[in-house]
């Protein structure tokens, strides 16, 4: 059965609780050409932003190969190269921040999310197999890696060679210009260089991102037998579910018939009281049961209506808190009284007896047996 479950073809979608384990595996959807294509938009954006500013950037760099005097050249060249440092620093800042900003915000885009796992970190020995990379290297994914690769550079390069074909006739004039020209022609090249590198990148990186997207979907799809256990360990099992159902629907029912009873209250021999947390209403009738039986009874405020009820009805109550309890546990309405506790409710009914015929007896409280001695809360005491 397990092998038919295993074998099963999987066609339904992941479900929300999956998506989210996968997120904290680390197997989240991704799309590399998509980092390609957000990182070469940023560097096109950036360029353009320089370009703006590169008659300054020009005038700093050019200002590292001047001196006035031949005797202060030692001094300034550990001064240039110190202003060259920063420089370089800078730009290579200027290019990374907003390109490491932008792998955040293409991440985002394609995932919906950033995500940190710390079990996607991990150390995996079977990472250093040689034989597994080369399986992965030799797998269909890896051929299709290939052959992507094969074609985006070749496409690359023959879009390279048309802008560089069509800047052609400004490039070969540039011996007779001075550096500024030389700048723009270069400037204006680069730009539709990239951008025209940045088109195919879009292009390659949708395409990209909708067939990670399948295959991501593909790995997670779940059969029936994955939706049934997923939702026996988030919901319990359906025997579990079942068994919890049942003990409700009998509570309710108790509850509903202990509501239901109070209504025969004033037919009660007696009311046995803890004093207000617990009520049993006892009935003895000789001429039609031979015990003592409940007619009702309850805890809390449904012992207080009982109380209330027998008031109203002039039923006899007796404060007995171990007898009340006793009953409460051990009985249910419409049940004869327990046999181990016929000497202690005899005693009662005596004392009520007594009481009806207008005696003044004295009540002690009855013994009970140890075995049926309980708590407000029903454990033994």
């Amino acid at each position: 059965m397990a092998e038919q479950n295993e074998g099963a073809e999987k066609t339904l979608d992941p479900s929300d609780k999956k998506l989210e384990k996968a997120k904290e595996d680390g197997k989240i959807l991704t799309s590399k050409e998509m980092f390609v294509f957000g990182s070469t938009l940023m560097g096109v954006f950036v360029l353009f932003c320089l370009g703006m500013f590169s008659k300054s950037i020009l005038a700093s760099w050019t200002s590292l190969f001047r001196w006035d005097h031949p005797e202060g050249l030692n001094v300034l060249r550990v001064f240039s190269s110190d202003l060259a440092f920063n420089l370089i620093l800078g730009g290579a800042a200027l290019f990374a921040i907003p390109i490491f900003i932008s792998v955040l915000f293409t991440q985002i885009v394609v995932a919906g999310s950033i995500n940190f796992s710390s079990k996607a970190i991990a150390f995996k020995p079977s990472k250093l197999n040689p034989l597994t990379g080369l399986k992965r290297i030799i797998s269909v994914k890896g051929l299709v890696e290939l052959v992507k690769a094969i074609m985006k550079v070749t496409l690359c390069i023959s879009v390279t060679g048309l802008i560089i074909w069509s800047f052609l006739p400004k490039i070969l004039y540039l011996s007779s210009s001075n550096l500024n020209d030389g700048i723009k022609v270069f400037h204006q090249s680069l730009l539709a260089l990239v951008g025209a590198l940045v088109g195919i990148f879009a292009i390659i990186g949708v395409a990209d991102y909708l067939f990670s997207r399948h295959e991501w979907l593909k790995k997670l799809r779940m059969n029936v037998q994955d939706v049934r256990d997923e939702s026996k360990d988030s919901e319990g099992s359906p025997e579990v579910k079942s068994r919890i159902r049942r003990l409700q629907m009998e509570a309710s029912q108790k509850a509903s018939q202990r509501a239901q009873a109070i209504e025969n209250v004033h037919e009660a021999s007696v009311i046995i009281t803890n004093p207000t947390h617990f009520a049993v209403a006892l009935k003895y009738a000789p001429d039609m049961r031979d015990t003592p039986y409940i007619i009702a009874m309850g805890k809390g405020p449904m012992a207080l209506r009982i109380i209330d009820e027998a008031d109203k009805a002039n039923i006899s109550r007796v404060r007995s808190p171990l007898l009340a309890r006793a009953l409460y546990f051990t009985s249910d309405i419409g049940a004869d009284v327990s046999e181990d506790l016929f000497s202690a409710v005899a005693s009662v009914l005596a004392y009520v007896l007594q009481l009806e015929r207008g005696a003044n007896p004295s009540f002690e409280d009855p013994q009970i047996p140890s075995d049926l001695l309980y708590d407000e809360f029903g454990a033994k005491l």
